[in-house]
């Protein structure tokens, strides 16, 4: 019984350390699991740890959170444009957590960096942000998905349209600055999808967030399996 007990636990450490291992800071402060790590736990292993992983820390101390990660790995040329993709992203967006996950790029910002607590007006200093990226995201080959998120105070019926408008806001004002709006679009969870659990301040402040996804376009899958 005690040597079963002694496996289980170097087991659940061995798991640990991989997973923290398994994702790595890249040069330009964005993040991206490795194929190592995955090799070793398996993704959906991986998958169900790591938006506790990202959203928990608060790299830099930023309140920001990605969830609904799965700890895919994706090479080859769609894999080396989505790198370039979030690397570029994170430096037009340094206050934002930036991480690819397989072939796709996620981008959180806390609400509370675009707008004021309850409401859905972008701040001044959120529009100078999304400005920033929309020089990314104008000739992106790539779909895009905005999605608002709060945490799970107040009722769904606040929050979730609440979610949704303050999703409209951001890819509205991407369309201002001239990112096509028919490669986007924009949906609201409300409380439906934390990245943490709402069980202390510092978490609810992670939920509350603007979440942008990323994910190849038709013609890049297409160019990507052409280089195969």
């Amino acid at each position: 019984m005690r040597a079963s007990w002694i496996v289980k636990l170097i087991i659940g450490m061995s798991a640990v350390a991989l997973l923290a291992t398994g994702c790595a800071t890249n040069p330009d402060g964005s993040y991206e699991f490795k194929r190592t790590g995955i090799g070793a736990l398996g993704g959906a292993a991986l998958g169900a740890g790591a938006g506790a992983l990202i959203g928990g820390k608060s790299h830099r101390g930023r309140n920001a959170a990605i969830g609904g990660l799965t700890g895919a790995v994706v090479g080859g040329a769609v894999g080396q444009y989505m790198d370039r993709q979030a690397a570029a992203l994170k430096k037009s967006m340094p206050e934002a957590e930036v991480l690819r996950d397989g072939d796709k790029v996620y981008v959180a910002l806390p609400s509370g960096i675009l707008f004021d607590v309850g409401k859905d007006v972008l701040k001044p200093e959120a529009k100078d942000s999304l400005s920033r990226a929309a020089g990314t995201l104008r000739d992106s080959q790539t779909t895009i998905t905005i999605e608002g998120h709060t945490d799970s105070t107040g009722s769904n019926a606040i929050n979730q349209p609440l979610s949704e408008r303050r999703a409209d806001r951001v890819r509205d004002f991407l369309v201002s600055q001239g990112v096509p709006g028919s490669k986007m679009a924009a949906i609201g969870y409300g409380s439906s999808r934390p990245a943490v659990p709402n069980d202390s301040e510092a978490n609810r402040a992670l939920n509350r967030r603007v979440q942008i996804e990323l994910t190849p376009n038709e013609k890049l899958k297409a160019q990507g399996s052409g280089n195969n």
